[in-house]
C-alpha cells in the first residue's frame, strides 16, 4: 500500500469520525428537546387539571393528582396533610361557590421525575377577579407513570 493511499484513508475516516460527531449531538439535542416539550405538555396540563379541581372542588380528581403523602402549606402558615385537606375540601358543598381558579402564569423546571412547577393564580367570582394573586410552588413527581403532586406552598402575592 503505497503513502498517498493510506493518507487518504486516514483523511477519509477522520472526517466520517468528525461528521458522525457533530451529528450526533443534534439528535441527542433533538430527542432531549422533544422529551422536554411532551414533559411540559404534561405538567400544564396536571397544572390545569388541578386548578379545575380546586374550582369544584373535585375530591375524586383531587384524591387522583395528590400523592398518598401530599403535603400543603397554605397562605396563612398552616400545614396540610393530604387528608386534612380533602377533608375541608369535602365539607364544602359541591356548587355552592362560583368561585373559580385561573393559572395566570405556569413556569416549569423538570428534573427527570421530578419537576418544580411555579404558578401564579388567580380567582375569580362569576368571572370577576377576587383578591390578590396567589404564587404556588409544586413539586411533582413520577410515581408508576403518573404525575402526583407531592408537595404545595402556598403565599399571597401583595401588589
Amino acid at each position: 500500500m503505497n503513502l498517498w493511499y493510506a493518507s487518504s484513508i486516514v483523511r477519509c475516516s477522520t472526517i466520517a469520525t468528525l461528521a458522525l460527531a457533530l451529528w450526533l449531538p443534534d439528535t441527542a439535542m433533538s430527542d432531549s428537546s422533544n422529551n422536554e416539550a411532551a414533559v411540559d405538555h404534561e405538567l400544564r396540563d396536571m397544572e390545569a387539571r388541578l386548578g379545575a379541581a380546586l374550582s369544584g372542588p373535585s375530591i375524586d380528581l383531587l384524591s387522583r393528582l395528590w400523592a398518598d403523602d401530599f403535603v400543603s402549606t397554605m397562605a396563612d402558615g398552616h400545614v396540610l396533610s393530604r387528608e386534612k385537606r380533602l377533608a375541608s375540601l369535602r365539607a364544602k358543598v359541591p356548587g355552592s361557590s362560583n368561585l373559580t381558579s385561573s393559572n395566570d402564569r405556569v413556569d416549569i423546571r423538570a428534573y427527570g421525575d421530578w419537576a418544580v412547577v411555579l404558578v401564579t393564580s388567580s380567582w375569580h367570582v362569576d368571572g370577576k377577579r377576587e383578591g390578590d394573586s396567589y404564587q404556588a410552588t409544586h413539586v411533582w413527581a413520577k410515581q408508576k407513570g403518573e404525575w402526583r403532586l407531592v408537595a404545595a406552598h402556598i403565599s399571597e402575592v401583595k401588589p
